[in-house]
């Protein structure tokens, strides 16, 4: 169970990354700001869930 969480935890921590590089990315195209702010707070959750993950899996 402990190698899900961890390989769980880093593929929220990838696609998090991936989510804000595209922020970034569509940022310098015609794109509006409130979908760039919501992708934005998608991306930084999936990050942060995923930093979590791999937390709780060294606790336990």
């Amino acid at each position: 169970m402990r190698q899900v969480m961890y390989f769980l935890g880093r593929a929220l921590q990838l696609l998090g990354l991936a989510t804000i590089t595209a922020v970034v990315i569509f940022f310098f195209t015609k794109m509006s700001m409130e979908p760039l702010l919501i992708w934005s707070l998608v991306g930084i959750t999936e990050f942060y869930l995923g930093t979590f993950l791999l937390r709780s899996g060294e606790k336990g």
